[in-house]
C-alpha cells in the first residue's frame, strides 16, 4: 500500500512545520515556539520567564523571540544583553550650567559658590546675596591643579590632558596606561609612556603607517635574503635552503657540497666505487660488473650474442671474470683455437697491449678481454673458481691439448 503524505493537505493541520513519515506524520515548531498539547498548534515561548532571558536589565518577550533593553542612563552592549553606563557629562557637560557629575545610570548638575541650582536641574542662578567680585583661583598657582585649571564664577575645577586621569584629590593627574586595555590597539608590542603610548612590531615586521598594525617584511626580495641558493619567506622570518647535493653551513645562509661518499660509504653498494663531485656523486662498478637498478651486478660475458671465445671453445662465466677453454681436438688460448695436429702441451696466450705465447708448464696467465653479453651455448666447467683451479684443470687436460682463457673486464 502506498504511503499517504498528510502534509500535502492543509499542511496536515500543523500550525507551522509538517513532517511526513511512513504511515503517519508529525508537527513541529520553529525556534521561539513550543508545540502545544494538541500536537498541532504552536505557542510562543516566553524566554524572559527563564533567567530574565539573559538580559542585564529589561527583557521584552515577542512572538517567537525576545529582546533586551536598558534603562535611561545605560546603553545596550554589543552582546545584545548587557547594559553599559552612559557618561552623560562627556557630551556638552551633560547640559549642566556649571558642574556635571556622572553616576551609575544617571548624572547630576551642581553650581559653584554663590549660585543655586535652578528647578530645571541644569541652570545655575545667582543668589540675592550682596555682590562679590569673582576670584580667579586659577590665577594663583594654577588653582593647585597639576595640569588644567578652569575658572568658573565663584569656583574652579581641575582636569587633565589626554593620556591622564584626575586623581581622587581632584588636583593631581595620573598617567593612563593605554596598554592595559586591548594592548592599546597595537597588533604586536605596546609601550606605555607618560601621558601617551606607542606601538612597535616584532622582528621581521615593519610598522604600518597607521601606527598600530604591522606588515611582514619579505627578506627574500632584497639580495635573496643573503641566501646563497634558495630563500623562502615566511610570516615574520625567512629561511635559506640548498639544492640537492648541498647542505647549509653553520651561518644558515651559505651552501657547501655534501660528500655523499664519505657520509654514506655504502651508498653505491657492493662491487662499486663512489666518486664525489660538486653537488653530485657517481657510482662506478668494478671490473666485470655493470650497473642496474639493483646496483652493480656481475656481467655474464658468455651470454653475449657474439661469444668472446673461439667458436671451437667453451665460455665459462665466473664472478667478475669469464673463462674460454678450447674443446676436445683443439688447442689455443680459448679466444683462438686451432685443430690439434700433435699431442703436445697446451699453450696459453695472455691478451694484453702486447700479446705473447708461453708454455703452460712455465706460466699461468690471466687474460682480460673486453666484456660483452651473450647467451651461453655450452656446459660450465665444474669446480673451477680461481686461477689456480684453471691451471689445475689445464694440467689434467694437457694430454688432450685443451686451451683456455681467463677473462674479465679491462
Amino acid at each position: 500500500m502506498e504511503d499517504v503524505d498528510e502534509c500535502l493537505t492543509a499542511n496536515g493541520d500543523c500550525d507551522q512545520t509538517c513532517a511526513n513519515t511512513i504511515g503517519s506524520y508529525n508537527c513541529s515548531c520553529v525556534n521561539g515556539y513550543l508545540l502545544n498539547s494538541d500536537l498541532h498548534t504552536c505557542g510562543d515561548v516566553d524566554e524572559c520567564a527563564t533567567d530574565n532571558g539573559g538580559c542585564n536589565q529589561t527583557c521584552v518577550n515577542n512572538m517567537g523571540s525576545f529582546s533586551c533593553n536598558c534603562g535611561i542612563g545605560y546603553l545596550l552592549n554589543t552582546d545584545g544583553a548587557g547594559c553599559d553606563d552612559v557618561n552623560e557629562c562627556d557630551t556638552a557637560n551633560g547640559g549642566c550650567d556649571h558642574v556635571c557629575t556622572n553616576s551609575i545610570g544617571s548624572f547630576s548638575c551642581s553650581c559653584g559658590h554663590g549660585y543655586i541650582l535652578n528647578m530645571d536641574g541644569f541652570v545655575c542662578d545667582g543668589t540675592a546675596c550682596p555682590f562679590y567680585l569673582n576670584v580667579d583661583e586659577c590665577a594663583t598657582a594654577n588653582g593647585g591643579c597639576e595640569q588644567i585649571c578652569t575658572n568658573f564664577p565663584s569656583s574652579f575645577n581641575c582636569s587633565c590632558q589626554v593620556g591622564y586621569v584626575l586623581d581622587a584629590d581632584n588636583a593631581a593627574c595620573n598617567d593612563v596606561n593605554e596598554c592595559w586595555s586591548r594592548n592599546g590597539g597595537c597588533l604586536h608590542n605596546c609601550h606605555n609612556t607618560v601621558g601617551s603610548f606607542s606601538c612597535s612590531c616584532l622582528t621581521g615586521y615593519l610598522d604600518n603607517a597607521d601606527g598600530f598594525t604591522c606588515d611582514d617584511i619579505n627578506e627574500c626580495s632584497s639580495q635573496n635574503g643573503g641566501c646563497e641558493d634558495f630563500c623562502t619567506n615566511t610570516a615574520g622570518t625567512y629561511s635559506c635552503s640548498c639544492s640537492d647535493g648541498y647542505a647549509l653551513t653553520e651561518n644558515a645562509h651559505n651552501c657547501t657540497d655534501v660528500d655523499e661518499c664519505t657520509e654514506s660509504p655504502h651508498i653505491c653498494g657492493d662491487h662499486a666505487v663512489c666518486t664525489n663531485s660538486i653537488g653530485v656523486f657517481e657510482c662506478t662498478c668494478d671490473q666485470g660488473y655493470a650497473m642496474n637498478e639493483e646496483g652493480c651486478q656481475d656481467i655474464d660475458e658468455c651470454a653475449a650474442e657474439e661469444s668472446p671465445c673461439d667458436p671451437n671453445a667453451y665460455c665459462q662465466n665466473t664472478i667478475g671474470f669469464f673463462v674460454c677453454i678450447c674443446g676436445d681436438g683443439y688447442m689455443g688460448n680459448g679466444t683462438s683455437c686451432e685443430e690439434r695436429e700433435t699431442t703436445t702441451a697446451a699453450t696459453v696466450t695472455t691478451i694484453s697491449p702486447t700479446t705473447e705465447t708461453t708454455e703452460a708448464e712455465t706460466t699461468r696467465p690471466i687474460i682480460l678481454p673486453a666484456s660483452t653479453t651473450a647467451e651461453s651455448t655450452f656446459q660450465p666447467v665444474e669446480e673451477i673458481t680461481t686461477a689456480e683451479d684453471i691451471f689445475h684443470e689445464l694440467g689434467t687436460h694437457a694430454a688432450t691439448t685443451k686451451g683456455f682463457t681467463l677473462g674479465g673486464i679491462v
